[in-house]
């Protein structure tokens, strides 16, 4: 990696930012660096998630995540000093009051220990205190970085809607449950076409429930249990493996969940007409198994389906546009 010449005396300008990206998932906590808005090569980082633990443990995993990233700033470029500017951008799962950086999940399984705690201050104490253990000033532009949150989802599909400038997306992360964003010129759009005041769809009812009870992990397992097809240590994985071996009740599970997902679509790719569908989370690598039935399911309102491979490098982008000071508020839905 070229040494950049921000530290030559003769070039008195000072750096571009430096973005950390968190992914803050219930399994694993994700990261990454952007300077300038490009995705540092060799940058990423991936360690089990502290979802399940207290407030200053899941703190104190986000602050080594950060601290570690500038680390390897410090060592692929130059050390950082008082000229740099740091923000910080998470992707968070909801419930969440993403403008005021508090934690508001509760009951869901993961980053219980946050429940309306400020994650920003708390963060911010967290650098505070471990100063005298890292003299320098990277703990001191730690601790004045920017601290910004948006919907995991939702920074999904604006980093989503880079690669696919121009087009109106419907974006799904399929994981636990289901994350929606529906995107149209870089924008989250709700409150119009249909699409709930949210921007979301997880909460809508949808058969005797909601949405996210019944597209994800949660849904596909209970699938799997009602067919007799549920043992110790089955997940999703297994029984996707199991379907591409040509087992029947497999097969027809995720074709039926296809045919669910596309039945709940319609209505709402009725309304927005999207150019597209992205498909990100792990879920969605069994897109195979289950797209002819979603697509027979969508009828008339059938769009091209893109599956992401790169769906965390989308999030990271997503992300860095919760700087850009030019837009409104994008870690809120945009209303009409």
């Amino acid at each position: 990696m070229n040494r950049p010449d921000w530290d030559d005396p003769g070039n008195p300008s000072p750096p571009a930012p430096i973005t950390i990206t968190l992914d803050a998932g219930g399994t694993a906590l994700k990261g990454a660096l952007l300077v300038n808005g490009q995705l540092v090569p060799g940058s990423f980082l991936i360690r089990p998630s502290a979802s399940q633990g207290t407030a200053e443990e899941a703190i104190a995993s986000f602050a080594g995540a950060c601290h570690d990233l500038l680390s390897f700033y410090a060592s692929a470029f130059r050390p950082v000093d008082y000229r740099d500017s740091i923000r910080i951008g998470f992707a968070f799962p909801g419930p969440f009051d993403y403008a005021k950086g508090v934690a508001l999940l509760q009951g869901i399984g993961k980053y219980d220990g946050l429940y309306k705690l400020s994650v920003r201050d708390l963060l911010r104490s967290k650098f505070q205190s471990l100063k005298p253990s890292f003299p320098g000033a990277m703990m001191n532009r730690l601790t004045a970085a920017d601290i910004r949150f948006g919907n995991d989802a939702f920074m999904f599909g604006l980093g989503a809607s880079i690669r696919f400038r121009g087009e109106r997306l419907v974006c799904l992360t399929l994981g636990t449950g289901l994350g929606s964003a529906f995107v149209e010129n870089g924008r989250i759009v709700a409150g119009k076409d249909g699409i709930p005041g949210s921007g979301m769809l997880y909460a809508e009812p949808y058969q005797d429930h909601i949405v996210d009870s019944y597209f994800g992990r949660r849904g596909i397992l209970r699938m799997a249990s009602e067919r007799g097809l549920l043992t110790d240590g089955i997940d999703v994985a297994d029984l996707a493996e199991a379907a591409t071996r040509g087992n029947g009740q497999a097969r027809d599970l995720f074709r039926e969940f296809g045919s669910n997902l596309g039945g709940m679509l319609r209505p709402y790719l009725s309304g927005f007409r999207p150019d597209r569908l992205v498909l990100g989370g792990q879920i969605s690598g069994s897109l195979p198994l289950w797209e002819r039935d979603m697509q027979l399911a969508l009828g008339t309102h059938s769009v091209p389906i893109d599956c992401l491979e790169d769906g965390t490098s989308a999030v990271f982008y997503g992300i860095e546009k919760l700087f850009d000071d030019t837009a409104n508020d994008l870690s809120a839905p945009y209303y009409h």
